[in-house]
Formats: C-alpha cells, structure tokens, sequence
C-alpha cells in the first residue's frame, strides 16, 4: 500500500509540475453580409453605377425606392454544382422604420470580384435582381401607398421554372416557356437591327453593340450563366455530404 501510494504521490507531482497548454483563441463568428458604400475614393462604385444605369433605363418604377446593395461572402454550391450568384430581399416595416431601405439587393462578393464574372455578366445579374422588385398596385391600377405614406413594393417571382429535359422531351409546353422564347426571338432581332449609343451608359455599353453575352458578333463567348445562379464544378466529397 506505501510502495502504490508513493507512485500516486509522485505522479501527481510531475503532472502539477507540467506547464499548462495555451488555450486556443476562441472562434469568431463569421460575418456573412456587408453593406456596400455608393462611393469610395470620391468614385461610386461599380455596382451602384451599374444599378443607377440600370434603372434609368429599364426600371423606372424603382426610380423613387431606397435600394442597398451588399455583399454576401460565403455562397457555396449546391449538390447539383449551383451557385448563388445573387438575392433580392424586401425590407419589411421593420426594416423600412430602421434604416428606410426598400431593399436590399445581395451580390455573392467572391463570384462578382474574383470569380470571373464578364462586365455583360454583371449588367445581366443585376437587371435579374430589380425584375424581382416591383411596385404594388391597388385596384385602380395606381401604386398602393401604406398609412406611413410609402410606396408600397413586393417581390416579384420568375416566370417559369423548368428542367431542360423537359423541354427536350416535351416543348415549350407553359405559356411562360413559350412567352420566353418569343422573347429570344425578338432579342435576337433587336441586335441585328438596332446600334445601341451607350455613351451614357458606360457599364451597360461594355455589352458590345447591342448584343447579349450569348451573341459571338460582341466578341463574347455564349456563357453558361444560369441567373440568380452558376454552375460550377464540385468535389465528389462536397456533393456527396450536400445530399445527406
């Protein structure tokens, strides 16, 4: 019994002796979101001057919204190898008393800045994000107001939404399908026929001479952009843990 309780005595005595690990820092939590600013270095920015173009030309019931932009870090591809490219959310009452955005429009930061988005890519994803904001109308037909006085908005959903293979096996069998490609058509017949002056325009102007990013006349490659949404390739071991 005094030979064991030595050995118990001495071994606790080196462990008392041992220097104590340095803990490890504690993890922060990652911010996922970070508001734009319009301007920096006296400039606006890129994305703000895209959406200040935009709306002068395209969407003219948003010329009176207060619309923010934002970064999103973090997006990652889904099992089917799609990335979120970018996201539209309407602010509230809530949100409108606090900080008296509209909306605010989230652009995935890594694929906008350091993935390879084309300057038409670009113009393309955010005409995307505004065609879902729209204004909501009362039953005359006029912009719906709230007892705050403000334009009352809502979001507007796709039109269609659809796999290819149905398309291959069946047609254009939605009137949003078909709606769809009568709008191609006319598209294509506007760039042939129509030389856009663009020197107002400059981020809508990089678009080439009227053609879109799928037209090759622009010096552009047909692109694989599915907006709001890119596929991208994925590991095996990230698809296979996205389907658990």
């Amino acid at each position: 019994m005094g030979r064991k309780r030595a050995v118990k005595m001495m071994a606790t005595k080196e462990k008392e002796e041992k220097p104590p690990k340095p803990k490890k820092p504690a993890k922060r939590k990652k911010v996922t979101v970070k508001l734009l600013e319009r301007k920096h270095a006296g400039k606006t920015t890129e994305a703000y001057q895209l959406m200040d173009e935009l709306i002068q030309q395209y969407h003219a019931h948003l010329s009176d919204a207060k619309i923010a932009i934002a970064w999103r870090f973090g997006w990652n591809p889904d099992a089917d190898g799609w990335l979120q490219l970018g996201k539209v959310k309407k602010g509230s009452d809530l949100d409108r008393a606090m900080h008296k955005f509209d909306f605010v429009i989230q652009l995935n930061f890594e694929a906008w800045n350091n993935g390879g988005l084309k300057p038409a890519e670009k113009v393309i994803l955010m005409d995307h994000q505004f065609c879902h904001c729209q204004v909501t109308n009362d039953s005359d037909g006029k912009p719906k107001m709230d007892d705050a006085g403000r334009i009352v908005y809502r979001i507007r959903k796709h039109v269609i939404e659809e796999f290819p293979e149905i398309v291959e096996r069946h047609g254009l069998h939605t009137h949003g399908l078909s709606e769809l490609a009568q709008a191609g058509i006319k598209a294509n017949k506007q760039q042939a026929e129509v030389q856009d002056n663009d020197s107002e325009r400059p981020l809508l102007g990089q678009m080439g001479d009227g053609g879109g990013v799928d037209d090759p006349s622009n010096g552009n490659e047909a692109t694989t952009i599915g907006l709001p949404r890119r596929r991208v390739k994925t590991t095996k071991k990230k698809t296979a843990k996205a389907a658990k």
